[in-house]
């Protein structure tokens, strides 16, 4: 139904967001550099569009925390829709498979959205290395050697579209996925 399908665009939303964060957060403390998606070659830590085995598998368990969350708010707000719709049903009368698809869906968003957006921030985000402060930066400027990127997206517009992207994928697939499963169970 439409109320479905908006809450697992909610769900893919807020593990492509978490992803991210957990991903950018704990992906810098990777023992080997990161790697530009685009060209795979070796970045610093902190470059836009920079991955690391690290900072995925943060995507995957910041997603995987949205997906459990999801699902165990939905088992204790909502166990009277559980127990109603009889053995095996899942919230308002849901087969129970079809509710535990947020726990597999949740990882599989984050990892997506984190990895959609280090597709666009290699892009679309400019970074580069300045010799003077002897970092990453954002800006092109006199001291920066260019890393990846133009400066067509500032970060909130990579992480808008990646969570937007993230939330319209995900409800694509469960529209083109669940049906099918269902008929086969």
């Amino acid at each position: 139904t439409g109320g479905s399908l908006v809450q697992v665009a909610y769900l893919c939303h807020y593990a492509c967001c978490n992803a991210d964060t957990w991903a950018s957060e704990l992906g810098v403390l990777a023992t080997r550099p990161p790697r530009l998606l685009t060209t795979l070659k070796r970045v610093h830590p902190g470059t836009n569009g920079g991955v690391s085995t690290l900072g995925l598998a943060a995507s995957v368990a910041g997603g995987a925390l949205i997906g459990v969350a999801y699902w165990g708010a939905g088992v204790l707000l909502l166990p009277a829709a559980s127990s109603a719709g009889g053995a095996g049903a899942g919230h308002e009368g849901a087969p129970a498979s079809a509710e535990r698809l947020v726990l597999v869906l949740g990882p599989v968003a984050g990892l997506f959205g984190s990895l959609v957006d280090s597709l666009l921030g290699a892009v679309f985000q400019f970074s580069g290395y300045c010799s003077r402060r002897r970092c990453v930066v954002d800006r092109p400027g006199p001291t920066v050697a260019p890393i990846s990127g133009v400066p067509l997206l500032s970060n909130n517009g990579v992480n808008f579209v990646s969570s937007l992207a993230t939330a319209v994928t995900g409800a694509a697939l469960v529209v083109a996925c669940v049906p099918a499963a269902q008929a086969s169970g």
